[in-house]
């Protein structure tokens, strides 16, 4: 995933799309990864956690289960 280039994909997502990324991923820097993911999705939701880092999924699973939650249900 290193190097893939997914920008002329992205734009043809057409199914409901949620991105969450963790602001403090130093692994995955926010600026070039997550916030340009989102751009590039038409009518994506988008979510950050300001405290985040990589592992979203373990660090704030409470957080990202009830978003994921609202996601699916709305």
């Amino acid at each position: 995933m290193r190097t893939a280039d997914l920008r002329d994909t992205l734009p043809k997502i057409t199914v409901p799309t949620l991105v969450v990324h963790g602001v403090a991923d130093f692994s995955a820097p926010i600026d070039v990864t997550g916030r340009r993911t989102a751009k590039l999705i038409p009518g994506c939701r988008y979510v950050e956690y300001p405290t985040a880092g990589h592992g979203v999924f373990a660090s704030h699973h409470e957080q990202l289960n009830a978003d994921l939650l609202a996601f699916i249900t709305s």
